[in-house]
């Protein structure tokens, strides 16, 4: 897409500004004025304001950073405290008490799941086109949160489905839609770290739903007449509450509709212009023409083929099979198997990090995600082996943590290419996620069976995710990059880029 409706990137630490590869472009078009521009100023390996900010600019990025950035932080966190909070509760005295196992309840906990995020996705980022987001979001925390509080008086499988399809129904508000709000507000080469900030928080957030049941465990434990595992989601909801309210009322929803108090007539119309500036003003509209744009899109297939590819992986579970693997060991107590596995959060955190910067420095998708994509390839290629070595298995599944830099990656390279077409974007994001979510849902619940764990050997469940690491890796390291070079010459109407505002951003 061209710079001029380019929108903005959320790579965690990979900037989108001048010094972003706007000098590649598809096929053999080139543009030696834009090159130029994009080597203008030489960016330090850290640095939170690009070159050349004004004071004004900087007061308005503030603000957006301590209200706009800290809520998305804190929704992203109990976001993904209330994803993992299952799996934390089925190795500490679910499976036990309700006498679940040695059937696949856990797994099928994981498809209801899914099922309302495929349900749920496109809808919610349609509506955010619409509906104010700080009505919306907040209000979609809530109610999944008493869908989670819900949790802590079930007794049945049955129950545990219905609510776990209610919880992913709403919250698959969340990933794609504070993506969509995040690119409203910062230009290309500052929404780079802004969402690296973002998607960390998630990072943070599975790895404390493991030391809070950890704690409950040693502290709540029967308080109540309550299991220490009931005990984690009222807690999940209690702390989702003021984060929602928080929201409700600071949360500053688009530039094109914001109310925000803490912000002056002034810097209103400043956050318009300065999206226009980056040459992303907003087009494209609500109507049945929606539909064709994405259809006839490359984004919208190569991501979606790319997210599938990932999610095939079964890369999101394996922090529970590490989990269901320990504690098959007999050797860990229940504290124990509840923070070991937050290690591959700190695996993934780090990778968040590093593959930012880098990806900042050198204005590249691709090489970075060949690179991960091969260690990716040896921790699978080691759970498939299944060697007798203990440490080796261990070094894997914490190693394995890298996977999780792929989906700020893959957002922001949406971001780059789709567009000042909001309804392009936002579709884009959620259909990706919704495809997902749908193609994974019959593979993790046939291929990796949670009675099955944590070898699959029945399945083979190891060595057909193996085989989806490998396409990943080729797909992202060398297939995206292909495709839009093919069909990114030419624009939605047909028409050839020839301008110098038309330079296409891409990687």
């Amino acid at each position: 897409m061209p710079i001029s409706n380019a929108p903005e990137g959320t790579q965690a630490g990979a900037s989108y500004g001048k010094h972003a590869e706007v000098n590649i472009k598809h096929g053999h078009d080139s543009d030696t004025t834009t090159n130029s521009s994009s080597t203008e100023h030489k960016h330090p390996w850290l640095h939170w304001h690009e070159p050349g900010t004004s004071k004004a600019d900087k007061k308005l990025i503030f603000k957006l950073d301590f209200f706009l950035l800290s809520f998305s932080c804190l929704y992203f966190f109990i976001k993904q405290l209330d994803q993992n909070n299952i799996s934390n509760a089925y190795v500490s005295g679910m499976q036990e008490e309700l006498k679940f196992g040695p059937g696949n309840e856990l797994s099928w906990m994981n498809t209801y799941f899914n099922i309302g995020v495929i349900i749920g996705g496109p809808i919610s980022n349609l509506t955010l086109t619409k509906v104010r987001p700080r009505f919306w979001l907040p209000g979609c925390l809530l109610a999944w949160s008493l869908f989670v509080l819900g949790f802590s008086k079930s007794t049945k499988a049955s129950e545990f489905y219905a609510l776990r399809f209610c919880v992913g129904l709403f919250e698959s508000a969340a990933w794609p839609g504070v993506q969509y709000v995040l690119g409203c507000w910062y230009k290309r080469s500052e929404i780079a770290r802004r969402s690296g900030l973002f998607v960390m928080s998630g990072v943070l957030g599975q790895m404390f739903s493991g030391y809070l049941q950890s704690a409950l465990y040693r502290g709540m434990e029967g308080k109540g007449g309550l299991s220490a595992w009931r005990w984690l989601f009222i807690f999940d909801f209690i702390l989702a509450v003021p984060v929602a309210l928080y929201g409700l009322f600071f949360y500053p929803d688009t530039p094109q509709n914001t109310r925000a108090f803490y912000l002056s007539e002034t810097e209103r119309e400043r956050a318009r212009t300065r999206i226009e500036e980056d040459g992303r003003t907003p087009v494209g509209k609500f109507d049945l023409s929606v539909i064709s744009r994405v259809l006839k899109s490359w984004q919208f297939y190569s991501f979606t083929l790319a997210y599938s590819f990932w999610t095939l992986t079964a890369g999101s579970y394996v922090m529970q099979y590490f989990q269901l693997w320990l504690k098959s060991l007999g050797t860990y107590s229940v504290p124990q198997i509840n923070n070991i596995p937050t290690g591959l959060g700190a695996v993934n955190f780090v990778f968040m990090v590093s593959t930012g910067i880098v990806i900042d420095k050198i204005g590249k998708f691709s090489p970075v995600c060949f690179a991960v994509g091969c260690l990716l390839t040896f921790c699978f290629a080691v759970f498939t082996a299944w060697p007798a070595s203990q440490s080796l298995k261990m070094a894997a599944f914490l190693l394995s943590g890298c996977y999780g830099c792929y989906t700020p990656i893959l957002a922001g390279w949406v971001n780059s290419t789709c567009g000042g077409d909001q309804q392009l974007r936002a579709l884009t994001l959620a259909f990706m996620v919704s495809f997902g979510q749908a193609v994974v849902i019959p593979f993790q619940q046939y291929q990796l069976p949670s009675g099955q764990a944590p070898k699959f050997t029945k399945t083979h469940g190891w060595v057909s995710a193996l085989c989806f690491v490998v396409a990943l890796t080729l797909w992202t390291g060398f297939g995206i990059d292909l495709v839009s070079r093919v069909f990114g010459k030419r624009t939605e109407t047909g028409k050839p880029r020839t301008s110098e505002a038309e330079a296409e951003i891409s990687a």
